[in-house]
């Protein structure tokens, strides 16, 4: 305290002057209209001036609240856009599915489902396709498997929300088929070369066909409606041991730019099948 009241001893000259300089300013404004306007003026400028700089630097401080927001927001757009095109993509598959010329060749005792392709492989000798969708969707194994030009494949396995495909281009495939115009039917296989082609094996030799016919599902089988289009003839050879033709054909399928495909499933395929292996049993 004693200390406080030297300083104010020691400097009680300057104190004063501020004193009188305060009074003096207060009188000139008071009685003066253009120095009291003037001085309201610049003293509104200057406490506006200190108002924006404090609004700023409260709006700095709350910026990350409001970007933490944003990025919520954002990405509970980027979801509904997600969900908006995967919408749209089933409206169009089901469009396709709709207008599709094959689907309306195929007899009644049919349902049909559509899926995206989501991956896919060409130059393995297994190759397999993956769907996004799976038994939740209605898809199981055993399904037969095509596009808007022709057969795929068949559904191996499928779980809750996915599927695995064989398609034409696996060693393992084997689809029982005929040229269109011919009842001889035989089997499509593919001996891991070209994607762009598979072979016919054990087709008879009394069979009448060309090159450039058209190979199509034979129907002789609970997963494939009859009728449904392969390929075309490419070329004829005889089978290694000369009783039958070795056929190579030009599928209508391009694997390399499969998209959107197409399910079918037989509604009395169970029921052929229990009564196949039944058959089977009693003959061993």
């Amino acid at each position: 305290m004693r200390t406080l009241f030297n300083f104010l001893v020691k400097h009680n000259d300057w104190f004063l002057l501020l004193l009188l300089e305060g009074i003096s300013l207060v009188l000139l404004v008071r009685f003066n209209n253009y120095q009291g306007a003037t001085f309201f003026t610049s003293a509104g400028s200057i406490a506006g001036n200190v108002y924006s700089i404090f609004m700023d630097a409260n709006r700095y401080f709350h910026l990350k609240k409001e970007n933490d927001g944003l990025v919520a927001q954002n990405l509970a757009l980027t979801r509904e856009l997600s969900e908006l095109k995967e919408q749209l993509t089933e409206y169009k598959n089901n469009e396709m599915l709709e207008n599709s010329p094959i689907v309306e060749g195929i007899s009644s005792g049919y349902n049909f489902l559509t899926a995206t392709v989501i991956n896919n492989s060409l130059n393995k000798v297994n190759n397999f396709i993956t769907l996004n969708k799976g038994t939740d969707d209605g898809i199981r194994a055993e399904m037969g498997v095509f596009n808007s030009d022709g057969i795929v494949g068949v559904v191996y396995l499928a779980s809750k929300s996915r599927a695995l495909v064989i398609p034409l281009l696996n060693s393992k495939s084997s689809i029982s088929c005929r040229v269109k115009g011919s009842d001889s039917f035989c089997s499509l296989s593919w001996d891991g070369g070209d994607p762009r082609y598979s072979t016919l094996i054990d087709l008879p030799r009394y069979a009448q066909f060309a090159t450039g016919d058209t190979v199509v599902t034979s129907g002789f089988s609970s997963i494939f409606p009859g009728g449904l289009p392969v390929g075309t003839v490419e070329e004829i050879e005889d089978s290694a041991d000369g009783m039958f033709y070795s056929v190579r054909v030009k599928l209508f399928t391009d694997f390399s730019r499969l998209t959107t495909v197409f399910l079918v499933g037989n509604d009395g395929q169970e029921e052929q099948e229990k009564l196949e292996k039944q058959v089977s049993k009693k003959g061993k």
